[in-house]
């Protein structure tokens, strides 16, 4: 308006038409503080969250669904969670430890149950740790002359069968 009327702004210096913008180059310190806080508000609500929300899911579904036998999940921490009985399942009396890298392997199970299991697995999420003798598998499984592929990085591939 003021460069059609060719009339100065009323508050600013006669020569102003139009107020230069603001110089915002002090005002780093609090744009740090504000990006730090939405940071940390996207990463509880997009990460913190759906884990633990779909993490209880998870817990809550295999200490239901797991009756005979022993599922144990092991986390980086080192705590271990154990479901099941612990009794014999079938000819395979070890338990199966699965050993969870992410927690982001409680979204992908819980969002997309067994395609998500899949997923999580080739995504390096958790591993199925080896039994410590290989004779303890039952055969059908792993039969004694088949060489063992098992190993710290991959875990046990022959173990995800033994889910």
């Amino acid at each position: 308006a003021t460069k059609l009327s060719n009339t100065p702004l009323p508050w600013a210096s006669k020569s102003l038409m139009v107020l230069p913008p603001p110089n915002l180059s002090n005002v780093k310190a609090s744009t740090n503080i504000v990006s730090a806080t939405f940071k940390k508000v996207y990463r509880i609500l997009s990460y913190d969250l759906p884990v633990s929300i779909c993490k209880r899911f998870i817990m809550y579904f295999l200490n239901t669904a797991v009756q005979k036998g022993r599922l144990q999940l092991k986390f980086n921490d080192g705590s271990l969670v154990k479901f099941g009985d612990g009794s014999p399942c079938g000819c395979d009396k070890s338990p199966v430890t699965i050993r969870v890298f992410d927690p982001w392997f409680f979204v992908k199970t819980a969002l997309e149950y067994d395609l998500g299991l899949a997923r999580s697995y080739m995504a390096g999420h958790f591993v199925i740790e080896p039994l410590n003798d290989p004779q303890s598998y039952d055969p059908v499984i792993r039969p004694p002359d088949q060489r063992d592929e098992s190993n710290t990085v991959l875990g046990d591939p022959v173990g995800l069968m033994r889910l």
